[in-house]
């Protein structure tokens, strides 16, 4: 960002403040609940211990039952890639039977199609250009959680293409790879709604 002169007590400083992470690199809520007793509709109060198979994903767990996973979604669908999409919640409370969940996280994927992208390229044609906006980051092709992140400059030139802010480092000369959004421009953490937990015999 520009620098600036910030007077402070009668003196001035020349500030010049680090950009703005990018959305993929700050921390967002990815899954969210309330834990509700089964018996007494009551949210469960006694402790509550959380688990899921992302360990990118890191456990929150606040007052009224609510509980939830956030991360930094650049890692997190990056892992999320190499299972679809799926994620295990594994909740254990005392006083409480254990219960384990799915969880779909949303990912408005799309594909590269011919002329795929290769080093040194800026422009690159996907499938589906829509929803997609300039500043937001891609996650390109390979296979499991082996992908690229690029962020878009321009959408367009030409339909259904994008121009990257900074070359492609690797090919994505394969074939057809998938193309995710790191954090699409409506995306809400799941919402799990009302889990209801029965209580131990």
């Amino acid at each position: 960002m520009a620098r600036r002169v910030v007077q402070a007590q009668g003196r001035e400083y020349l500030f010049s403040p680090d950009d703005p992470a990018p959305l993929s690199s700050r921390i967002w809520a990815i899954v969210q609940a309330r834990l509700i007793n089964d018996v007494t509709n009551e949210p469960v109060t006694s402790s509550v211990q959380l688990k899921s198979d992302i360990k990118e994903c890191i456990p929150r767990i606040s007052r009224d039952g609510l509980v939830g996973f956030v991360g930094i979604p650049s890692r997190v669908f990056s892992a999320l890639a190499g299972r679809n999409f799926l994620m295990t919640v594994d909740i254990n409370a005392d006083g409480y039977l254990p219960r384990t969940l799915t969880a779909s996280i949303p990912n408005d994927q799309r594909i590269t199609t011919a002329p795929f992208p290769l080093q040194g390229d800026r422009v690159f044609t996907l499938n589906d250009t829509s929803r997609l906006l300039t500043g937001e980051a891609l996650m390109v092709g390979g296979i499991g959680t082996n992908f690229e992140e690029v962020r878009i400059g321009l959408v367009g030139p030409a339909p259904n293409q994008v121009t990257t802010t900074a070359p492609f480092v690797e090919d994505h000369n394969l074939g057809s790879e998938p193309v995710v959004p790191v954090v699409p421009d409506n995306f809400t953490p799941v919402n799990l709604g009302d889990i209801r937990l029965v209580p131990s015999p």
